[in-house]
């Protein structure tokens, strides 16, 4: 079967020594594939079990906050479905050693701008009168603006305009101001 697919690949025996590592590659890219697709397509409750009690309450809270906001049950329930997705293929990626260089940088700092970003939040539900939408706003799109960055060399064009829906959703100067 391996030397079929070798054949079928456009693996040369010529290459020698670099043929192991071009198949491990390729054997690697293959398995996030089929990773990735097997979780999109059976993508139920069960795979809310991957993410972890506390953003399973984060989750929870802003599918309630979007929904009341919004009053289209409809989009609320694309938005945070297609948030749990790409927290679950950023998992994906990650575990499987799929970023590169430039990309783990950008993983980084994704996870330091998220982490000051709910910082933020946390500060503004805590102290009074120090809510500010303009700030907050920014701090969302620039956070999916370094998500993109990210998962711009994984993702199809269709799942990169659905970064955007969520993006568009979760920025609403309306939607922020109702949490405050």
């Amino acid at each position: 079967w391996s030397e079929s697919w070798r054949r079928s690949s456009g693996i040369n025996a010529e290459y020698g020594d670099d043929r192991e590592l071009v198949l491990d590659k390729q054997k690697h890219s293959l398995t996030i594939r089929v990773q990735k697709k097997i979780f999109s397509k059976t993508f139920n409750k069960t795979l809310i079990g991957m993410i972890d009690e506390d953003t399973g309450v984060i989750i929870n809270a802003l599918y309630h906050v979007v929904k009341e906001h919004t009053h289209q049950t409809e989009r609320t329930k694309k938005t945070i479905k297609y948030l749990i997705k790409f927290l679950v293929k950023i998992g994906v990626l990650f575990k499987n050693n799929a970023f590169n260089d430039a990309e783990m940088v950008l993983f980084t700092k994704l996870k330091n701008k998220y982490k000051t970003m709910v910082l933020t939040v946390i500060s503004f539900y805590e102290v009074k009168y120090t809510y500010d939408q303009k700030l907050l706003t920014k701090a969302v799109v620039s956070l999916f603006e370094l998500l993109r960055q990210l998962l711009r060399r994984h993702m199809s064009p269709k799942n990169m305009e659905r970064v955007e829906l969520v993006q568009s959703t979760l920025s609403d100067g309306g939607l922020l101001n109702n949490l405050f």
